[in-house]
């Protein structure tokens, strides 16, 4: 009999052991759905701002081609090598955002798709460029992607 008893009470005393962990586990559990649900909430404003961000760059970037195309005269062929990765900036941009090394892929394609050997000749125009630009090219991200634009901008690089 006591043995029976033994048994009965080491069941009851492993059953609240397990209920209270499991209560324990359960409250860590609603902690974290809460952090997770907090973080996705932080992601998606945070993706927000980057498609906003994007998106005025791009804006910014067409503008000043646009007024670089109209001011200049005797400077039209660089304006036209540039002119496929200015008007397929959100292409180039949401692939470099992806991933790293996706910036010169995504202008192969851009060029390539704009006129058969245009990629070569933007190749070209790079190697005989500035240092500033080299330097952006092969950086191959997001960064030097928005490096890259902002140097083809610049007045001063225009000859």
């Amino acid at each position: 009999m006591i043995f029976v008893l033994a048994i009965i009470g080491m069941f009851v005393a492993i059953s609240i052991y397990f209920f209270l962990k499991a209560e324990n586990l359960q409250r860590e559990l609603i902690l974290i759905q809460r952090e997770i649900s907090a973080t996705k909430k932080e992601n998606k404003s945070y993706i927000e701002m980057m498609a906003i961000i994007a998106q005025r760059y791009e804006e910014i970037s067409k503008q000043r081609f646009v007024e670089l195309r109209s001011k200049q005269t005797d400077d039209t062929e660089r304006l036209d090598i540039i002119a496929p990765m200015i008007n397929n900036y959100a292409a180039i941009f949401n692939e470099s955002v992806r991933a790293k090394g996706k910036l010169q892929p995504s202008a192969k394609k851009v060029y390539e798709g704009y006129q058969k050997g245009a990629y070569k000749v933007f190749c070209n125009f790079i190697a005989q460029s500035d240092k500033d630009v080299k330097r952006a090219w092969s950086s191959n991200n997001i960064n030097g992607f928005i490096m890259l634009v902002e140097a083809f901008l610049q007045t001063k690089n225009i000859k």
